[in-house]
């Protein structure tokens, strides 16, 4: 028989895996899966298991939030390209960013039958260097800014009882004292300086739950990051401007007004700043920095995908 690793988050969403986990077990069995379950104890220790023990294994499937996928392609990004396995997700998070790039349903059956039988897709992972040099990966958001925390810093029980709504409530909130800061942005050879309350490195076809943030022509494995940066507004309409850019796919193509929003995608992008900075990737603390390098690692992992195009 093949084998599978299954790492679930029993704390993700409101613990329903806890009640379908004999039902999930039958259909790894049914497509001749051997399958080794690991619960999650603790942050990072679903890496750090698959880290160490992935290579030995055909398929690791993770259920739970975005963050918890997040963990699991950090540690497939640990082991040697070669021996990496294919990644299958269940996902149960509160707002599932990543199912809905990956064409991932919400119904746990389902999306445990397509981490078995779906469509392997190569996507781009995304990898964050900050001031103390240390490594880390994201699936698709690294972000700085006063709304970007607000999915990092919302109560986890907020979460289960409102969903999508606890962010919404936080990103009112953060905007009664929002704040910028300068920074000095180079990527693929370009540089752009400018003051920015919000930032986004994406790969994703939702962030946030509002699908078309990150744009109309986003593609997960050409090796290209789509970039957002906002200015601090200097009126109400230019906040207006943005926040329809940013909610309404159709305005890609639209021409903004320079210096209050930047659209722009990247393979590598360094951004260094004045004062420090709070970052977050995929929904999680990364810390404070002044200079954080990100680089888009194309077609790093095989995710198991719902969409058949490819």
């Amino acid at each position: 028989m093949k084998k599978l690793l299954f790492v679930y988050n029993p704390n993700s969403g409101k613990g329903i895996i806890k009640n379908c986990l004999d039902e999930i077990i039958d259909i790894f069995e049914s497509e001749d899966y051997s399958a080794t379950i690991h619960r999650t104890k603790a942050r990072l220790d679903g890496r750090d298991f698959v880290s160490r023990h992935g290579r030995d294994y055909d398929l690791v499937v993770c259920s739970g939030g975005d963050g918890t996928l997040s963990e699991i392609v950090s540690g497939i990004m640990d082991i040697e390209e070669e021996s990496r396995p294919t990644i299958g997700f269940i996902p149960t998070g509160s707002t599932n960013d990543t199912g809905k790039s990956y064409y991932l349903p919400k119904n746990v059956r389902e999306a445990a039958l397509i981490a078995v039988k779906g469509n392997v897709f190569a996507t781009d992972i995304g990898s964050f260097v900050g001031d103390d040099e240390g490594q880390n990966y994201f699936t698709y958001v690294s972000s700085f800014g006063e709304l970007s925390a607000v999915s990092c810093f919302t109560p986890q029980s907020a979460k289960k009882t409102f969903g999508r709504a606890a962010y919404i409530a936080g990103g009112i909130n953060a905007l009664t004292h929002m704040k910028s800061d300068k920074f000095k942005v180079i990527y693929d050879g370009n540089t752009l300086e400018g003051e920015f309350y919000l930032g986004m490195v994406t790969n994703a076809l939702s962030v946030g739950g509002f699908a078309g943030v990150t744009g109309g022509n986003v593609d997960l494995q050409d090796g290209l990051f789509e970039v957002i940066l906002l200015s601090k507004p200097g009126n109400l309409g230019q906040f207006a401007e943005q926040v329809d850019s940013l909610l309404i796919a159709h305005k890609e193509e639209k021409k903004y007004t320079e210096g209050v929003l930047y659209k722009l995608k990247a393979r590598e992008i360094t951004f260094i700043s004045e004062t420090d900075v709070q970052w977050v990737i995929d929904g999680e603390d990364a810390g404070i920095h002044r200079k954080v390098c990100l680089k888009n690692n194309n077609k790093a992992v095989k995710i198991m995908s719902g969409n058949s195009d490819k």
